[in-house]
């Protein structure tokens, strides 16, 4: 990182060049493994695969901001895996991936609103139940919203310490 931001480019041009390498790969998997469940597993999704497409493409969208915020926040890449873990396991416990929201108390479903894969799973659900576009806004606003703000924080801290550089 160090030697990509001493190069004669802008460091907004790195930031966009990465964000569009990492976005282009993550939805050639996500094209992957939809196709692989729908035509090689013969699962059916219960929800059009275009729109499970948008969810997980927008769902994307904000782990890569949480990536890269988080990357600009720790230093050490020795660190990243342990806090890895550290934010994905109680994000998916508090946002409704291993049990239903309706069972937690109170406090907790509002805090859920401040974690991607709650509105990541009502999109879905809403999609599932045969929502319409008037139903999904809110989820795919809010998921374009909290991605906006993170990858901003991530863009404008993800650059190596001054001190890093003269070294």
């Amino acid at each position: 990182m160090m030697r990509m931001f001493s190069a004669p480019v802008r460091s907004y041009e790195i930031a966009i060049g990465n964000f569009l390498g990492s976005f282009m790969v993550g939805l050639i998997q996500i094209v992957v493994v939809l196709a692989l469940g729908r035509w090689v597993l013969h699962y059916d999704y219960e929800v059009p695969i275009y729109l499970y497409f948008l969810v997980l493409a927008a769902f994307m969208l904000v782990s890569m901001g949480i990536a890269s915020t988080v990357a600009g926040l720790i230093r050490n890449p020795n660190n990243a895996g342990m806090l890895n873990s550290l934010i994905i396991t109680p994000t998916c416990m508090l946002g409704g991936c291993f049990w239903p929201l309706s069972i937690m108390p109170d406090y907790m479903q509002k805090a859920a609103n401040f974690v991607p894969q709650k509105w990541a799973i009502q999109a879905v659900d809403i999609a599932a139940t045969g929502g319409g576009w008037n139903e999904l806004w809110l989820p795919f606003a809010i998921l374009g919203l909290m991605a906006a703000v993170l990858l901003a924080i991530g863009s404008a801290i993800l650059r190596p310490s001054e001190a890093g550089i003269n070294a």
